[in-house]
């Protein structure tokens, strides 16, 4: 006897339950968090939260059912500040599936090899979606969006130089195009690769204890405030000698009143943690000049007339590209692959967008209040449709956690 209609997915799904099914993720390895890591949670609470309440002000906001636009209060003189959150993705042409029906004690064997590697690097705004420009019926006809596809016989697998290529050639010129009279503020996570530093950075560890020999020539420095000797601070420091070689750890302290008589050069095989007086190159490390250097990218943004921050580590909820979700499509070829992709970058409405980077303001306000962890991700759930958590959802929280 045949159904009189189909099955709908959900009682399939019980049927498998049923027959000894389990739909099991399919994991690759374990992820360790450091979400609550001290220094983390110091940039965090001391740096970036601060730094984002400061451009939230001139910034426009998308809010209620409708989201609809609140202007921003702009003092004179100042321009409107639009948020760009950045991030990278990578798919392949021939993705495995991260879960399956099972039955106890199966296991399926998967493919060796994914396919190649398609590497998307992009942007995500409040006020377009994407970072475009559109022609006068809304088609898209710039985008800052560089996909590439590394590997053997492919493109060179991406790094700091191509991002700052992207930055330089497209970001930045198609902001300006798109939003013009208004300022960048240009948001990356925190990795090795976006915090470069130029080839002539401070970098006390690359330096030898005596001058010259086969060391980085580095760039002329000002001797910092936090230097302990106050008749030192302020002046210039040269960090080559007269004959153009590259100043050591030795001369380099000593010019700004460091008694290293006797203190080793550097420790081997590394520093101790709790010690910041250990050796030259520590020492000289801690100087805030050798500190905080500004990195390539932030130098080029900046010097384009706009602003750049860097997101805390392990924090992806703030950064609502991480929000997206690609569904996995039948694909035989390479070519396929690529024009899925595509459909699926572009398939995201900008006001699920705004609804992405409402989410992430509220995670925000949720740290100032202070709340963490799983507090955090509760009061922001309670709260839909504004940047902010509400005084209901604290109310609610502070129920739960304080019951009478």
């Amino acid at each position: 006897m045949s159904p009189s209609k189909p099955l709908c997915e959900r009682t399939a799904h019980r049927w498998l339950v049923k027959l000894g099914w389990t739909r099991t993720i399919l994991r690759k390895g374990v992820y360790m968090d450091g979400h609550e890591r001290a220094d983390v949670v110091e940039y965090r609470e001391k740096v970036f939260l601060p730094k984002m309440k400061e451009f939230e002000r001139r910034m426009a906001r998308y809010e209620g059912p409708d989201l609809k636009r609140v202007e921003p209060n702009l003092l004179p003189g100042e321009k409107e500040l639009i948020a760009e959150f950045q991030d990278e993705t990578c798919c392949q042409g021939n993705d495995h599936k991260t879960s399956a029906w099972l039955q106890d004690g199966q296991q399926i064997l998967q493919k060796k090899g994914r396919g190649r590697l398609i590497h998307v690097s992009d942007w995500v705004e409040e006020v377009n979606g994407h970072l475009v420009v559109r022609d006068a019926g809304g088609i898209i006809i710039k985008q800052a969006r560089t996909i590439i596809y590394p590997g053997s016989n492919g493109d060179p697998y991406w790094d700091c130089e191509q991002l700052i290529k992207q930055v330089k050639t497209k970001a930045i010129p198609i902001f300006e195009e798109a939003h013009p009279g208004c300022q960048a503020l240009f948001i990356f996570d925190q990795s090795s690769a976006r915090a470069a530093l130029p080839p002539d950075a401070l970098k006390a560890f690359e330096m030898n204890k005596s001058n010259g020999s086969k060391q980085r020539h580095q760039r002329d420095t000002i001797i910092p405030d936090n230097n302990p000797c106050p008749e030192f601070r302020g002046k210039a420091q040269k960090m080559t000698t007269e004959n153009g070689e590259q100043k050591g750890l030795q001369q380099t302290l000593e010019e700004r009143g460091f008694n290293v008589s006797g203190m080793r050069a550097k420790c081997s095989p590394v520093c101790p943690w709790e010690n910041n007086n250990c050796c030259m190159a520590r020492l000289l490390s801690k100087q805030d000049d050798f500190t905080n250097q500004v990195s390539m990218l932030e130098t080029i943004i900046k010097k384009a007339g706009h602003e750049c921050i860097f997101l805390p580590k392990f924090h992806c909820e703030l950064n609502p590209i991480e929000m997206y979700r690609y569904r996995q499509v039948q694909k035989k070829t390479f070519e396929d692959a690529k024009q899925a992709a595509f459909a699926a970058l572009d398939s995201c409405p900008t006001d699920v967008i705004r609804k992405f980077v409402n989410r992430s303001w509220r995670f925000m306000d949720a740290y100032r209040i202070p709340l963490s962890g799983k507090a955090a991700a509760w009061a922001v759930r309670k709260q839909k449709g504004h940047r902010t958590v509400s005084q209901s959802a604290m109310m609610h929280l502070d129920a739960i956690v304080n019951p009478t």
